[in-house]
């Protein structure tokens, strides 16, 4: 972020709980530049296709990034338009927030390129899996994907990681060398 003494499209902040326990301050971008921006189409990959991807894998690891959207460096003229107003005055972000409503969009198509090419990987958003058909497989793929991730500045958030497990729970499925099934943790969620 960066201080700034004047914005055209100022708006207020407010706090998420996250859920390990700490605060994002966000922006509140629905009552300024959410209604006016023209979101473009880049939807989310279906759960089919990133199975699809997946399909023949022995083993799985996830990949779970850090700071999500904020990995994303924005453009000097776009920087204007996300300026949060705080208790210290007017400050911009330089690097993709959370709640605008175009930056899903935008990360996933980042994301995508950064991936595009790697074979045994799939991914939505800020979480990715690698697979194999064997170890050696599976290994070489993972090693691709961290030195591409590396390569492109990409960081991952440690606790949010796991490696070469039979199964990994991904949004509201269980991933292994079957296919993939509903996680029962978030059935019990929803009922």
């Amino acid at each position: 972020m960066e201080k700034v003494e004047f914005s055209d499209w100022a708006t207020p902040i407010v706090s998420v709980l996250k859920p390990d326990g700490s605060l994002w301050i966000c922006g509140d971008y629905k009552v300024s530049i959410n209604p006016v921006l023209d979101v473009a189409e880049n939807p989310m990959p279906m759960a089919e296709e990133l199975f699809t991807q997946l399909n023949g894998g022995e083993k799985f690891t996830k990949l779970g990034l850090s700071s999500v959207y904020q990995q994303v460096l924005l453009d000097e003229e776009s920087r204007q338009y996300v300026t949060i107003n705080t208790h210290l005055g007017l400050y911009r972000y330089t690097c993709l927030p959370l709640g605008v409503a175009e930056s899903p969009a935008i990360f996933q198509q980042t994301m995508g390129s950064i991936m595009s090419g790697l074979t045994g990987v799939g991914g939505i958003l800020d979480d990715l899996i690698v697979t194999g058909s064997n170890d050696k497989e599976h290994l070489r793929n993972l090693d691709s994907t961290l030195k591409r991730l590396d390569s492109m500045g990409v960081k991952l958030k440690n606790s949010k990681c796991v490696f070469m497990k039979p199964s990994v729970e991904y949004f509201a499925f269980v991933v292994d060398r079957d296919g993939i099934h509903p996680s029962l943790h978030k059935v019990q969620a929803i009922q």
